[in-house]
């Protein structure tokens, strides 16, 4: 029987069993991420201006991490609570996905709205093709209505998107432009998303950013960011590790859509051992603050694992702000200085 011919015959038996054959097919049919676990990506990235003002810029960085990065909304939930505002939101993957809502003028209780309410089906269009099995249009258009249609540059916070250029994982830092489809190219991660064209139809293939700079920490401070507060949702919780350990979740179940999600966080998920892995993690502990949500043992996006996730968030950074804001306090000093 043809390979088409049996997609056809799952399909019609229900979802579940269409998504499990998707994820096992695709072990067979295309590479795996780790195949470019051992690449070093180019680090240069065009330099945007930075906001005219004596105070301090602040940067947020959202780091990838599929399900996981429901946590980055009880962060920014906790930063607006203290007054802390940031003058510039950098994200990856999930990350992107967050920080452009974020950047575009969503308050953390309409984000924690829109993660409660809002449904794997609205983001996800599945298709038939060698080159992935979700096409990330419905992802895009998602972007696009909720931002009301504007570019990047028209958001009231300073944004960029971190993705990978498909042949030379080349690192790709998006300031400008089309928002969800910068946010399309930073999440498609490889081999499950069909990679989008930059420009549409004539430019570059464009994977998910996960793959060269899972929390873009430099991204940032190239961005002209003078205090970077990181969110790394992929980080080991020490309580669950020995020391030579790291955190990897255990192979989903693929029997429900979340499972599905659950997959995909294990796929973006950095390589333990490798060139690749050391590499982001010294990007991550170039920040002036890292926030590490306790949420390792979390891979379903269920409603309820949503709350848990955003709670984690909160959780996470609570024990931060007088870090920060005396950090604030410093940096603002020191720039109102007489040389």
């Amino acid at each position: 029987m043809r390979t088409y011919d049996i997609f056809m015959q799952l399909h019609r038996r229900g979802t579940a069993t269409y998504l499990s054959l998707l994820i096992t097919l695709i072990f067979i049919m295309t590479p795996t991420l780790s195949a470019c676990s051992t690449l070093t990506p180019n680090p240069d990235v065009q330099t945007a201006p930075r906001p005219a003002s004596d105070s301090p810029t602040i940067a947020l960085v959202l780091g990838g991490g599929g399900a996981k990065g429901f946590s980055h909304i009880g962060v920014i939930k906790v930063l607006e609570e203290n007054d802390i505002i940031p003058n510039l939101v950098v994200g990856t993957s999930i990350g992107s996905l967050v920080g452009s809502l974020y950047a575009s003028g969503y308050t953390p209780a309409q984000l924690e709205q829109l993660a409660l309410t809002t449904s794997d089906s609205e983001l996800t269009d599945f298709v038939l093709s060698n080159q992935g099995f979700i096409e990330g249009l419905k992802l895009k258009s998602f972007i696009n209505t909720k931002v009301g249609e504007r570019n990047i540059e028209d958001f009231p916070i300073q944004f960029a998107a971190v993705a990978a250029e498909k042949n030379t994982l080349q690192k790709a830092v998006f300031t400008t432009g089309n928002s969800g489809l910068a946010v399309q190219a930073s999440s498609s991660v490889p081999n499950i998303f069909i990679a989008p064209r930059i420009p549409e139809k004539v430019g570059k293939k464009y994977i998910d950013g996960g793959v060269v700079s899972l929390v873009p920490v430099d991204s940032a401070r190239d961005l002209g960011a003078d205090i970077i507060i990181a969110v790394d949702v992929m980080a080991a919780n020490p309580a669950n590790l020995d020391s030579n350990a790291t955190a990897i979740n255990p192979p989903p179940s693929l029997n429900s859509l979340s499972s599905f999600w659950a997959f995909l966080e294990n796929t973006i998920a950095a390589q333990p051992n490798s060139n690749r892995y050391s590499s982001m993690r010294l990007e991550r502990d170039r920040a002036d603050i890292v926030i590490t949500p306790n949420v390792s043992h979390i891979s379903s996006i269920d409603t309820s694992q949503r709350r848990v996730l955003i709670a984690a968030g909160a959780h996470a950074i609570t024990p931060q702000i007088n870090a920060i804001k005396q950090l604030i306090e410093d940096r603002s000093h020191s720039k109102h200085a007489t040389p």
